[in-house]
């Protein structure tokens, strides 16, 4: 079998965010408890406007507007964005679809709600991180919200090596692995089996290193909300209701920021 490479967005952005996500059991029903999760948390109301940060293939954005809400969502990877596209029409929702980059959020005072969620924050420096942060502050009205879900630094998933049969071929997933001096979840390497194609498939450093995540503790996710000018910061244990304390052993860090 032919051995090539890919890229984050022309080969791997849908296969994690769009194939491996839509083979794990439930994940419809997860969905619309985040949903109505967001909903609720943010005081969200029909006709509203929300802006979904790094809305990967569009799932929760097209509940969102369902709900009546009025959403623009956007994601990094091209290809995420047209899977999107094809979802909103089949469900005839209207959202605002485009191709973007988080560090570079250019809404001024808009939105009542922002939401960042399936732990979508984190991908860059430190510096840029906090310009992800500004720019989503500067999207909100006076008295908005942003939501980032996370995972808990302290109660981290037990990553394994797993085979999943995805829609055309197999997917090897190796675990992250955690770097902890630099307090870094790091990317794992992937092996797609293309059974369509007679190919073996392997992520290149681009697609790897999209998935570096900076692993952030609340005090610090805090302090950095605080500096761009969040006047409230919340957390909770989950991204479903009802709504629980955040602690060490909480299965999610959520994190709720008002202006």
């Amino acid at each position: 079998m032919e051995i090539v490479e890919r890229g984050w967005n022309d080969f791997w952005a849908v296969v994690f965010r769009v194939k491996h996500r839509r083979s794990i059991p439930g994940i419809h029903e997860y969905d619309r408890m985040v949903v109505d999760f967001c909903v609720e948390v943010l005081g969200l109301k029909e006709g509203d406007e929300v802006l979904d940060i790094a809305c990967g293939a569009g799932d929760h954005s097209i509940l969102l507007a369902k709900r009546g809400m009025k959403v623009t969502a956007f994601d990094i990877a091209e290809s995420l964005i047209r899977v999107a596209l094809e979802g909103a029409a089949e469900e005839g929702v209207e959202v605002d679809f485009y191709t973007g980059d988080m560090r570079e959020i250019n809404f001024v005072q808009r939105f009542k709600g922002a939401v960042m969620l399936s732990h979508s924050f984190g991908f860059f420096d430190h510096e840029e991180n906090m310009r992800v942060l500004e720019g989503a502050y500067n999207a909100l009205l006076e008295g908005g919200s942003l939501l980032l879900d996370l995972m808990n630094p302290y109660n981290l998933p037990r990553f394994q090596k797993t085979w999943t049969r995805l829609d055309g071929g197999y997917l090897l997933s190796e675990p992250h692995v955690i770097d902890a001096p630099a307090g870094m979840l790091r990317g794992r390497p992937a092996t797609f089996i293309d059974t369509e194609g007679d190919r073996i498939v392997l992520a290149n450093e681009d697609a790897l290193s999209n998935n570096d995540i900076r692993m952030y503790t609340a005090l610090e996710i805090r302090a950095m909300l605080e500096d761009v000018g969040f006047k409230r910061v919340e957390f909770y244990g989950a991204n479903k209701l009802p709504r629980t304390p955040y602690t060490a052993r909480s299965e999610r860090m959520v994190v709720v920021a008002t202006r």
